[in-house]
């Protein structure tokens, strides 16, 4: 019997099982601070993690937090929100869910005089995205600039609870259930996750 990649789930040899395979992106909430570099030429740091280790050479950046509308009433955050390719941590986040960010990436400090922060640098890099059934805004030369629906192949990320797609590299920070379970559960407030894929379709 021949299923297609949307049949495919976690945990199955020949592509029948109970588990779905679930994809989330980092979404921003309304009413909780942000993380802002002080010196705006920091943004790139961020922008161009690659999936390479940065510990060894990692000067921590210099960081502030504020809010996204001056006048505006913001809560404090455990996990503030610094864009979609990224996690930003307070040491409470670090204590609830870093051992299990770590299995995926590294965590990386910041400099802020408000609250000890890390980064989340993702150090898995995957080809997973289905291009043919997602649809995409494309660069001239052809690189990918947006996705505007995500089709993935769930056989590249059965194993996989967070990644960033080589398709994509400057892109979002994609994870799956377990991690957002877990975050959920901590209660960890200032980063929400919003579904983009789920393999519920066959």
């Amino acid at each position: 019997m021949q299923f297609g990649l949307s049949c495919f789930r976690v945990g199955s040899h020949d592509g029948v099982g109970d588990e779905l395979v679930r994809v989330y992106r980092p979404a921003v909430p309304d009413g909780f601070e942000w993380v802002f570099p002080l010196d705006e030429n920091d943004w790139e740091i961020f922008r161009s993690f690659d999936g390479s280790s940065r510990l060894a050479s990692w000067r921590p950046v210099k960081v502030r937090l504020g809010y996204s509308e001056e006048g505006v009433e913001y809560r404090p955050a455990v996990m503030p929100w610094m864009g979609g390719h990224v996690l930003v941590l307070k040491q409470e986040a670090v204590g609830a869910v870093g051992q299990a960010l770590s299995r995926w990436g590294e965590l990386l400090p910041l400099e802020c005089g408000e609250a000890e922060l890390f980064v989340f640098n993702a150090l898995r890099f995957v080809s997973a995205l289905d291009e043919d059934r997602s649809d995409l805004l494309r660069f001239g030369e052809g690189r990918i600039m947006k996705i505007n629906k995500h089709v993935f192949d769930p056989r590249a990320i059965a194993d996989v609870e967070m990644f960033k797609l080589t398709e994509m590299p400057r892109g979002s920070l994609y994870l799956t259930d377990p991690v957002v379970e877990l975050i959920e559960r901590s209660g960890l407030g200032g980063t929400d996750f919003e579904l983009v894929w789920s393999d519920d379709t066959c």
